[in-house]
């Protein structure tokens, strides 16, 4: 029999990806024959499956994979149309005319037959599977499926599924990740003029001036000068600390010294010189103080900005646009709003739902592309009764260098999460950034770790 979408259908989506046929549509969309030629819709108001078009997965899989993703199991037989194993395979043929399909072919209609003389073993759970005899093959028996008390709902079970080797695409350069990015050695910036080499270099002695600025204004600044000869924030921030050691005790020798009665040879020249280096400390001590008093590196401790330091605002902004503008990045807000009482949705979790939420660090040899999946599952009452978990599964992903373009094509490939891209706000089932390159590169080399995606883009040599 072909298979039919009932009226029990909430419009979830889910069943449309998975079918090898593309005979599920949504209600209202027209369909597309083999020749070509376009039909009206068979259904307006949900998704509808073109029985001409359909071979219940005959050829492809053991099952019905629209059944199988099905959150409300409205993919059923239609009674009114029976159909043979042998006529479904002819079909999936005829849709296919490339791809061999040969007799043996995945089909529901198969049954698991066991010889006669073979005494039945009931398997147990968590013991290895046994091997099969020479010339046997072995095939999967279907587990029975769970209904979850209290729901009315019946779940399918979904098969574990087994850790892969990074997928490698078109573009890919060979090597490590690791070795790539250390091939590409320190960030350097290419100073063609004179007057660029002065400028950057008054601005690498004069960084602990600099290093008085607020934490952000620092680390902003370098990565528009993106060369450490020139800016580097801990740097700066470390010889301010020191450098203010010296300033504050002069300054109160200069106020000292501006009163009548002042003099540079007076023994009470001794108190400002003792405030102004105490002030220091203790200025420093505040501005570090989660290395001080926790034990954090400095390395990962907010540099907080000196007294003085927002008067120095001005001077990193003509910095910053002397500089230019290098790489890009989303501008993403860190709040959200509450789907219910217990969960809250970020605003930057939905927009890594989108594929919206990445860093491009551009370098004189190449971009640093780091793009962050997302992490939590979005909050919906399918979700509940499905009983799916809190974290988000690993995306699949496709990457691809088109021209001065990056793009990154993320999908949800778990069966059961992707029931709800249809139900839970702001959850596509998959998408695609594209994100724009200033110079042409000369291939690409990523990782995944953890959710995030890293991404090398060497600059193609001039």
């Amino acid at each position: 029999m072909a298979t039919m979408i009932t009226s029990e259908c909430i419009n979830c989506g889910a069943c449309e990806p998975e079918c090898p046929n593309t005979a599920i549509y949504q209600g209202g969309v027209e369909w597309q024959a083999p020749d070509g030629a376009m039909h009206a819709a068979l259904s307006n108001d949900i998704f509808y499956i073109v029985p001409e078009k359909c071979t219940e997965c005959v050829g492809f899989h053991d099952h019905e994979a629209c059944a199988a993703v099905c959150p409300v199991d409205c993919c059923v037989p239609d009674p009114k149309i029976p159909e043979t194993h042998e006529v479904l395979l002819a079909r999936a043929r005829e849709l296919h005319p490339g791809e061999p399909i040969p007799d043996d072919a995945p089909s529901r209609f198969k049954k698991v037959e066991a010889p006669a003389d073979a005494p039945a073993a009931a398997p147990v759970a968590g013991a290895p599977a046994a091997a099969a005899p020479a010339g046997v093959v072995m095939q999967a028996v279907p587990v029975k499926p769970v209904r979850r008390p209290g729901s009315g709902r019946v779940e399918k079970p979904i098969a574990a599924t087994l850790k892969t080797p990074p997928p490698m695409f078109a573009g890919e350069l060979p090597g490590e990740f690791d070795e790539i990015l250390r091939g590409l050695g320190a960030p350097r910036r290419r100073v063609g003029s004179g007057a660029a080499r002065v400028a950057f270099a008054a601005l690498g002695a004069f960084q602990g001036i600099l290093g008085a600025l607020p934490d952000g204004t620092k680390r902003h600044l370098e990565e528009m000068v993106s060369d450490s000869r020139y800016f580097n924030a801990q740097l700066a921030t470390a010889g301010n600390v020191f450098l203010n050691m010296l300033i504050y005790p002069l300054v109160g020798v200069a106020a000292h010294m501006a009163s009548q009665t002042g003099s540079v040879f007076d023994w009470d020249v001794r108190w400002p010189l003792f405030y102004g280096l105490t002030l220091a400390v203790l200025e420093a001590m505040w501005r570090m103080r989660e290395s001080v008093f926790r034990g954090i590196p400095i390395a990962d401790a907010p540099m907080r900005a000196a007294i003085y330091g927002p008067l120095l605002l001005p001077v990193a902004v003509v910095i910053e646009r002397l500089c230019g503008s290098r790489g890009a990045a989303s501008g993403v807000g860190f709040d959200g709003f509450y789907q219910g009482d217990d969960h809250f949705d970020e605003k930057i979790e939905r927009a890594r739902r989108y594929g919206e939420v990445y860093k491009l660090d551009e370098r004189d040899d190449a971009y640093l592309l780091r793009l962050e999946f997302p992490r939590v599952v979005p909050p919906t009452s399918l979700g509940v009764q499905l009983g799916l978990p809190r974290e988000m599964p690993d995306y699949e992903y496709d990457l691809a260098v088109h021209g001065r373009h990056f793009v990154v094509h993320g999908r949800m490939g778990d069966a059961q999460v992707r029931k709800i891209t249809g139900v839970a706000p702001a959850f596509p089932p998959d998408f695609t950034t594209r994100i724009p390159l200033a110079e042409t590169v000369s291939g690409f080399r990523h990782r995944l770790r953890g959710k995030t995606l890293e991404v090398i883009l060497p600059k193609a040599a001039s």
